[in-house]
């Protein structure tokens, strides 16, 4: 086990890639926000990825939300 008693010399980064699915009604409207993410605290209304409060979860993505989408026109039209 590591003696961190005088300091920390560097750290060591691990990376992952997450895929987050939010679902599309049978009419083809999406609904992309915090609410429907797995990774949105309910509760305390934290995102758990970024560790940011979350305003308005129902109906919009965090402004710091980590996740990239492929077409971001077709998500501001509330398309897939």
């Amino acid at each position: 086990m590591a003696d961190f008693s005088s300091g920390v010399s560097g750290y060591i980064k691990g990376r992952t890639i997450i895929e987050v699915n939010f679902p599309v009604d049978t009419k083809g409207k999406a609904s992309v926000c915090c609410a429907q993410c797995p990774y949105y605290g309910r509760y305390d209304r934290v995102c758990r990825l970024n560790g940011e409060l979350t305003a308005f979860p129902d109906a919009y993505i965090g402004q710091r939300c980590p996740l990239t989408f492929e077409n971001e026109e077709e998500l501001e039209n509330g398309q897939p």
